[in-house]
């Protein structure tokens, strides 16, 4: 069996209406994840509704210099929110009551 890659592309359709709707986005998307990641992450956030809100000093902080104390990463300290809020209630309320939500 020869080993070549084999390269499956997703329904043309189904890629346009996609979160990230190319590989291109996603490269994209990943090099803002890497080179800026407090800003790519709260970018993310703001697409949730908040319980208490992400404060922007809080977002991230993070020590991985062990000669500088304690190793420790804190990512959105003090926020809070309500997961079935933002999976079900939310779009219930932007009108998408009527629409299914997963099929199994």
């Amino acid at each position: 069996m020869p080993s070549e890659k084999l390269v499956y592309e997703p329904n043309a359709l189904l890629a346009r209406k996609a979160y990230i709707s190319s590989f291109e986005q996603y490269q994209d998307l990943y090099k803002q994840s890497i080179e800026n990641p407090e800003n790519f992450w709260n970018n993310i956030a703001k697409q949730f509704h908040w319980e208490t809100p992400v404060e922007r000093d809080n977002f991230l902080s993070y020590n991985f210099d062990i000669s500088k104390g304690k190793i420790f990463v804190k990512w959105m300290e003090g926020a809070s929110t309500n997961i079935t809020y933002n999976l079900l209630d939310k779009n219930v309320k932007n009108g998408h009551g009527d629409r299914i939500a997963f099929y199994w």
